[in-house]
């Protein structure tokens, strides 16, 4: 499991910085981070904050994509 909140950090992160694929790397980010924090138990905190980290940055990487797109179809 720890792999797995490890993964949706790591996505969570790529998606920050790829342009397009961005979005389908935080939404794979996303999900994996939910997948963790719901089946995380109480002993294993750093595992749930890697998730938590995942699950954020997947959400502000994704958005960013998005907002960015939705201008450049507006604008064009």
């Amino acid at each position: 499991m720890q792999k797995t909140a490890l993964l949706s950090l790591v996505f969570g992160v790529i998606s920050l910085f790829l342009s397009l694929y961005g979005i389908f790397f935080g939404i794979i980010g996303f999900v994996l981070a939910l997948h963790i924090i719901r089946k995380s138990e109480q002993k294993r905190k750093s595992e749930k904050g890697m998730a938590i980290g995942g699950l954020a940055t997947s959400v502000i990487g994704a958005g960013y994509q998005i907002v960015a797109i939705l201008i450049l179809v507006l604008t064009a």
